[in-house]
């Protein structure tokens, strides 16, 4: 406990009071400043009082006092003394050095211990009085002062900032006070209108309240005018429409401008004309970090989506224009790691969400080898679930997201609507992304909006998925071991010396087990996080995207057989998105079984060196369905023409049996008849060389060679063939 008493020191004691006196809540203590002390006494003078004088102590009372608790050494600061010179205005600084002037012989020389003792100090101020012109009652009152703030040049500053009730609203009796009206110099009585509480209150306040704090955002001005036509109306003319009130009689835009400047409230007029959405992203007060929530590598991750802005064209037909994929990326708040991505097609859902889940849970070297990157472990460390995930109210709201936290031990925080703000580190990854990578690439889109006469990005040399894919892979194995200057290191980063990087913060927080990262085998995963569908075992295996599936088990007991013979047959199964070559079976043991596609199914598609997305089979079965569709519509335009050439001949048959007068025909010598008609048929598609088709060969064209004459020996057999077709009708 402080004992030792220094000139300057402020000390602190309480009055005695009894039981019995009423008012003792209102009771203060009194302050006491040192103003000189040596071996026997001690110099104080209270500080609030204003007509205090130095006051002379025996030390060892004092002393005493304070051993046994009832005088206490405090402070007492008072922040304009403080101030430098080049803080205080050119007036006070005048002021005070003036009054320094006549003061500082009395108090700092031979005199400063006399000024203290009430006999000599009638005779200094005197002194100082006759001989600087000044009236002792102000020498007094400045000594007083200089004692009181202590014993500093400062503490002779003027008090004018306590004078004018700054802040303080007042409603001045009489007349209008400001800026006379101009046209008051020649006509007195058009001086103005008086702005008063009533009309601050029923007109200005109502008029802002009603028209200004709205959602379609008018001007002040425009608001003027309407509380000029609602509460400063004359009347309404049949011809020139609403009147209002000589200009002298009603108040000014620039009283009305002054008012709301002095009056208004910033906060409660951005929630209403912006709306509370706008207000909570952009001009809300920022409280504290996502650091405070995150002490280690998976306490916390944050997980959303966004459409990339970059246009797409499908891998197995690059003439397929297939628009902008939807990207997911999952970060670590503790390290700002990309822990885990996922880039489709389909909208934002609980598939994909999921499926970035997974993929920051898995492991990224046997992820990046399908895309041809070697990968170390050290590059991408992330492994293994958090024990808590940011989201937005989208995908992980529903039934689908409730197992996380009984199944894999993840509970997810939801957000409300439309904040972004509370999922920075995610949202910063994105517009880095976008700004170093997506937007230079072919198909890469500028901006979100074009104005008239802009670029359109170039549709040629589009990327595919998965090379978008691959890219991204390589943003962020650059993002993960980028340095970041804004990220603020703890006591015990800096005592280690830890690069503010990702890697090395996520390695630094498992190397001292921070966090709670938890470890989940494949099954787990795809058990809880890859879609899974139910369907029918047929004879033909598991139908999926036109694509047909068996397993060993199904094979092993004649699943096909059963089915074939109407035995019905359900089956669960997980399918991955990003490679639909393969299915897992779900067991009713809650294990997995990999199908794989029928050979003879395989071979008339993909080759199984391919990894095909699901999205690319859903793109081929779209494909081939429209294709299907139109090829039905020209069936059908087909099928009606030659409906008509059929009924085009039927009536030309019908013509021709007029002149017979269309009697039935009589069913009589068939055999005769038929005869006649094979005769007719074989002499009109006989095969006949083209000189004998009556056309005759021009002599001009043919060129004689000279032949040897030789004895022909050959004679041809006797042509036969009219009496095998005569025996041959004969036995018809």
């Amino acid at each position: 406990m402080q004992t030792d008493i220094y000139p300057n020191s402020i000390l602190e004691f309480w009055p005695d009071i009894e039981e019995e006196e009423v008012g003792i809540e209102e009771v203060t203590s009194t302050l006491l400043r040192v103003l000189w002390v040596n071996q026997k006494v001690v110099v104080t003078i209270d500080i609030f009082s204003k007509t205090a004088q130095p006051e002379f102590h025996d030390r060892e009372i004092i002393e005493n006092e304070i051993i046994e608790g009832n005088i206490q050494f405090t402070e007492y600061v008072i922040p304009r003394m403080m101030l430098p010179d080049s803080k205080i205005n050119e007036k006070d600084r005048s002021i005070r050095d003036k009054v320094w002037g006549y003061l500082e012989e009395a108090v700092t020389g031979k005199h400063a211990l006399d000024i203290l003792k009430k006999r000599l100090r009638g005779i200094i101020i005197e002194e100082i009085s006759e001989k600087y012109g000044v009236s002792k009652t102000l020498v007094r009152m400045n000594l007083r002062k200089y004692w009181q703030r202590g014993m500093r040049i400062n503490s002779l500053l003027p008090d004018f900032y306590k004078c004018g009730g700054k802040g303080v609203a007042r409603d001045t009796p009489g007349a209008k006070v400001g800026t006379k009206n101009k046209d008051s110099i020649l006509n007195p009585e058009v001086v103005g209108i008086k702005i008063t509480k009533e009309i601050k209150r029923d007109h200005f306040q109502k008029a802002i309240d009603r028209w200004y704090k709205k959602r379609d955002k008018r001007t002040l001005y425009e608001v003027y005018l309407l509380m000029l036509e609602a509460y400063y109306k004359a009347g309404i003319d049949a011809d020139e429409g609403i009147i209002l009130v000589p200009t002298h009689e009603r108040p000014t835009f620039r009283q009305f401008y002054y008012w709301h400047q002095k009056e208004r409230d910033s906060k409660d007029e951005y929630q209403k004309r912006y709306g509370q959405r706008k207000f909570n992203l952009k001009n809300r007060a920022i409280e504290g970090t996502f650091d405070e929530k995150s002490f280690g590598p998976g306490s916390l991750y944050q997980i959303d989506a966004t459409v990339g802005n970059v246009y797409l064209v499908n891998r197995k037909n690059r003439n397929w224009f297939i628009g902008r994929p939807i990207i997911y990326f999952v970060v670590d708040v503790f390290s700002r790691l990309i822990a885990g991505l996922y880039v489709g097609l389909e909208g934002p859902s609980w598939i994909g969400a999921a499926l970035a889940l997974e993929n920051a849970a898995s492991d990224k070297v046997e992820y990046c080898k399908r895309f041809g990157i070697d990968l170390s472990p050290g590059e991408w460390p992330s492994f293994g679930l958090p024990e808590r995930l940011t989201t937005d109210r989208g995908e992980y709201v529903g039934n689908k997201p409730t197992h996380l936290i009984k199944t894999l031990n993840v509970k997810p925080e939801h957000l409300p609507a439309y904040r972004p703000d509370w999922k920075p580190f995610v949202e910063k990854a994105f517009d880095v992304s976008n700004q170093h990578i997506v937007r230079w690439i072919p198909g890469g889109i500028l901006e979100r909006m074009h104005e008239r006469g802009d670029q359109k990005p170039a549709m040629t040399n589009l990327l595919d998925i998965h090379e978008f894919e691959t890219i991204l892979i390589e943003y962020v194995r650059y993002h993960n071991k980028h340095y970041m200057p804004s990220y603020r290191r703890n006591e015990a980063m800096i005592a280690k010396d830890v690069v503010p990087t990702p890697i090395s913060l996520w390695d630094w927080g498992r190397k001292n087990s921070l966090g709670s990262l938890h470890f989940a085998s494949k099954d787990e995963l795809r058990m809880n996080l890859l879609p899974s569908r139910k369907s029918r075992f047929t004879a033909s295996g598991i139908k999926f995207n036109n694509n047909l599936f068996t397993c060993e088990t199904a094979e092993n007991e004649n699943w096909r057989f059963h089915a074939r013979n109407k035995e019905k047959i359900v089956v669960e199964f997980s399918f991955d998105p990003r490679d639909t070559s393969r299915l897992f079976l779900r067991h009713e043991d809650g294990k997995f079984e990999e199908c794989y596609k029928l050979n003879e199914q395989n071979e008339k598609f993909v080759s199984r060196k391919q990894q095909v997305r699901w999205e690319e089979e859903l793109d081929i079965i779209a494909y081939e369905a429209r294709m299907a569709r139109r090829g039905k519509d020209q069936n059908v335009d087909d099928r009606v023409n030659y409906n008509y050439k059929v009924k085009g001949i039927v009536n030309t048959s019908k013509a021709s049996n007029k002149p017979s007068g269309n009697k039935p025909v009589q069913v009589k010598d068939v055999k005769e008849h038929r005869r006649v008609a094979k005769q007719q048929e074989r002499d009109e598609r006989s095969w006949k060389l083209e000189g004998e088709n009556n056309e005759k060969v021009q002599s001009g064209n043919v060129i004689d060679f000279p032949i040897k004459e030789e004895n022909v020996s050959y004679v041809p057999s006797e042509d036969n063939t009219d009496l095998l077709w005569r025996a041959l009708e004969e036995e018809e």
